[in-house]
């Protein structure tokens, strides 16, 4: 497909030629200061790290660039929402992009990279996990990669926000890809993290295009509340809101439930969105919320990224978030139509209590995830699949701390995430050789079947071993190999079963204290975790101006600027304390 604005591979694409194609095929009339310092530094084949506020239009500075470079421009992205967005976007405006993830057929992946491989698309977004292993990192190493544009680049960082370990490899990725150039683009970043971000990507003296964090059309506001009930009131007082629509975040499925009937029941069009719905419920309920049928959405955090909706005017958050850079990025969902809108914050002082949970089940403390092991041991001997209930309870621990310390443990290598083969089986052996020998002929289906096993497995199955499918004796069927091996186990000589997906200890004879945890990463993830949190709890109690707590968290400032608007300021100008 032909793009109008590309040029030959022997000439360095201008940035006269980007504005022209920015104006052409997406409708503005030229690049934001920021936006063509960036677009620049690509043509030019520099590797690019840029922060950009929410609604700063990061996703043009790749997006243009790869319709002129010659070349496929592969981009990673954490979100299938947030690919099919940006996706179907580009489709609608008769622009080659294909992305390429798990919710697709088999079908539709395979033409998706056959588009790609045949120069058909210029655009393929893929999740990362995708490139780390497997066959579509060969099949792209093949092709011409012009530029690889990293998304949502806070998920690179691990003491970012959203942190993704499969970005770790994406040094590894880019050498296999033929180490094209690199732009990270992210919207709410420290500077630390900035810092990691360009180390871990392996950026090459890249130009650092930094925007301002200010949207002076956003008016900052926490409002003081004692009980649920009054944060159901400050809601409806809040929304609906004329000529627009407004986005409320809460905590749990629960509340975001109960905050849709409530706004329901005193008219307004509102709707629920959350991880447990289905997700064809969740698609229709965007899409309407989109096309305006829909004017309040009320959502846990699953909802938002990518979403790029002109006139919200009102973002509440319930709840307290976690982090500074997680509010900033939710609450920046409204005014993107650069016109007046609120961004309110519902604060109580035991608000901290739920993300310091979240926090402490993430990054247990040592104790905490030595306790899981050794349950996981108990309980997942002889190779049994782990369930996450059984272990809380064994070990007297919280789901939420059972499940942060087994993604710990997985990472360690100490867990394996096993998935079940249909056609294997799991066996360990009961009888000894003379009991074997004693008991089976020779000749005899049992003890060639014993003995057929214990090649197959190397005589692992002394200890207990899985066995795939490829390992087995051919000549019995499903059916023969099933009645024979329930004969055997009947006579006390193994004992066996189908495996099931699920956690499986990788080592039994590794006790809880010969662990490989890296203690000091996991101390120092909890540490950095709380410190965001206590940022935004400084935030939301601050008597002084909102917006320059906010923005000097992100090494920006009002610089001797006035306050835009917030309820601190608008205090302290009525004279009120």
């Amino acid at each position: 497909m032909s793009v109008a604005g590309a040029v030959p591979s022997d000439m360095r694409p201008t940035i006269e030629a980007a504005e022209a194609l920015l104006a052409q095929r997406f409708g503005f009339p030229c690049f934001r200061a920021s936006q063509r310092r960036a677009v620049s530094a690509v043509l030019a084949g520099r590797d690019v790290l840029a922060v950009m506020p929410t609604g700063g239009g990061k996703s043009l500075c790749f997006q243009v660039p790869a319709l002129l470079l010659d070349g496929l421009t592969v981009v990673l992205s954490p979100l299938v929402s947030l690919m099919k967005d940006q996706v179907d976007t580009l489709l609608r405006r008769g622009l080659p992009a294909v992305a390429l993830h798990g919710g697709m057929t088999g079908g539709e992946q395979a033409d998706a990279l056959s588009r790609a491989i045949h120069g058909e698309a210029k655009l393929l977004y893929v999740a990362p996990e995708r490139l780390v292993t497997g066959a579509t990192l060969q099949t792209l190493s093949r092709l011409r990669v012009s530029l690889l544009a990293v998304d949502e680049a806070h998920c690179i960082s691990e003491w970012g926000h959203e942190f993704r370990p499969s970005y770790r490899a994406l040094q590894s990725m880019r050498r296999t890809l033929g180490s094209p150039p690199v732009i990270a683009l992210t919207a709410t970043v420290t500077p630390a993290v900035r810092d990691d971000i360009a180390r871990v990507c392996g950026l090459r003296t890249p130009v650092r295009v930094v925007a301002g964090f200010d949207r002076p059309n956003l008016r900052y506001v926490v409002h003081r509340v004692s009980r649920a009930a009054d944060r159901d009131h400050q809601i409806q007082q809040r929304v609906p809101v004329r000529d627009g629509a407004s986005i409320i975040y809460a905590a749990s499925r629960a509340r975001v439930e109960r905050i849709a009937a409530s706004l329901a029941r005193v008219g307004v069009s509102a709707a629920a969105y959350h991880a447990g719905q289905a997700p064809e419920l969740r698609r229709v309920t965007q899409e309407r919320f989109m096309a305006g049928v829909i004017t309040t959405i009320v959502a846990t955090s699953a909802f938002g990224m990518g979403v790029d909706k002109a006139n919200v005017r009102v973002v509440v958050h319930d709840a307290m978030p976690g982090s500074l850079e997680s509010y900033y990025q939710e609450a920046g969902r409204a005014g993107r139509d650069a016109a007046a809108a609120e961004c309110v914050l519902l604060y109580a002082r035991g608000d901290r209590r739920s993300p310091e949970y979240f926090i402490q089940s993430a990054a247990p403390a040592r104790q905490v995830i030595e306790r899981a092991y050794e349950s996981a041991l108990a309980i997942g001997a002889g190779g049994a699949p782990i369930g996450a209930t059984a272990a809380a309870s064994h070990a007297k621990l919280s789901r939420g701390q059972i499940r942060g310390a087994f993604a710990i443990l997985v990472r360690a290598g100490a867990l394996r995430d096993e998935v079940g083969d249909p056609g294997a089986i799991w066996v360990r052996l009961l009888a000894s050789a003379a009991r074997i020998r004693e008991t089976c002929a020779p000749g005899s289906l049992e003890r060639d079947l014993l003995r057929a096993l214990w090649s197959s497995s190397r005589g692992a199955i002394a200890s207990g071993a899985s066995l795939p499918h490829s390992a087995l004796p051919p000549g019995l069927g499903e059916v023969g190999l099933a009645s024979a091996l329930d004969a055997l186990m009947r006579a006390s000589m193994l004992v066996w079963r189908r495996p099931r997906s699920g956690l499986v200890i990788a080592n039994a004879a590794v006790s809880s204290n010969q662990v490989r945890v890296d203690w000091v990463s996991v101390a120092e993830h909890r540490r950095s975790a709380l410190s965001r949190l206590s940022a935004m709890i400084r935030y939301a109690e601050a008597r002084t101006c909102r917006r320059e707590v906010l923005l000097g968290y992100f090494g920006d400032g009002l610089n001797g600027r006035r306050c835009a608007g917030c309820d601190c300021c608008d205090r302290r100008d009525s004279g009120r304390a």
